[in-house]
């Protein structure tokens, strides 16, 4: 009973010297800010930050020697507020690996320190939004990319119409071709009346073997006063030389 009470007396005494969160959540690449209280009767006291899973193999980072220190590293910074009794530890460039247990400490001399445990955890977050000179770097590189691929879209696009042109040229070409090559190329008045589709049609005349008896000839022969005195009057066909008929007949 009374060293569970020595014990909790303890445990008051430490928890008013110094105390600070239990638990600190941050973010991979981000800082992370964590403030430890203590009491300014410490205000004379060496402050420390120190990693490790107890007391006994806790690791000094960074402590204070005036209002602020830091690490080797860079990444740890440390400062105390001796008026109001505040120690303010910041830690930069977070990864994965800075995850695990810490101490803001108090130092004694021969005695044992004052500690209060902290556990930090670290997690992946959102990717950071690009600076202004990033981003800009890739809105040209973007837009050199799809430039490239709407000239090379173009470019096909251009060639397809020229072969698609260039094959119906080709296929009007033969058509002339055949149509020339059905028309005889010395007739140069038939080529031309057939395209503007004038249309022959050959007619055969055949000759009788033997002339038929009886049958009235015509010659171009100048009539005889009698003959010019009983002629019907005949209807002149406008030709170009006056015709005159008579009738010869061929008697048994």
């Amino acid at each position: 009973m009374g060293f569970t009470f020595l014990l909790f007396i303890a445990f008051l005494s430490v928890a008013h010297a110094i105390s600070g969160p239990k638990v600190t959540s941050a973010t991979v690449g981000r800082p992370v800010t964590i403030t430890c209280r203590f009491d300014p009767y410490y205000s004379n006291h060496q402050k420390y930050w120190c990693r490790g899973y107890n007391r006994a193999t806790c690791h000094v980072l960074v402590q204070t020697h005036g209002p602020m220190m830091k690490s080797h590293d860079g990444k740890i910074k440390i400062s105390a507020d001796n008026k109001n009794g505040q120690l303010t530890v910041q830690m930069d460039q977070l990864t994965t690996n800075d995850k695990g247990w810490y101490w803001c400490g108090i130092e004694r001399h021969h005695l044992l320190d004052y500690l209060s445990p902290t556990e930090l955890k670290v997690t992946e977050g959102q990717k950071l939004f690009p600076s202004d000179k990033e981003r800009l770097r890739l809105f040209i590189i973007l837009g050199i990319i799809f430039g490239t691929l709407a000239m090379m879209l173009l470019g096909l696009v251009i060639l397809v119409i020229k072969k698609i042109r260039k094959h119906k040229d080709n296929d009007n070409r033969e058509k002339e071709s055949t149509i020339e090559n059905s028309i005889p190329k010395s007739n140069s008045v038939l080529s031309k009346e057939l395209a503007e589709g004038v249309t022959y049609a050959t007619v055969t005349i055949l000759p009788s073997d033997r002339p038929q008896e009886d049958a009235p000839t015509y010659d171009n022969v100048k009539p005889s006063n009698s003959q010019e005195a009983i002629k019907p009057s005949v209807i002149e066909t406008p030709a170009s030389e006056p015709m005159e008929y008579s009738t010869i007949v061929f008697k048994k």
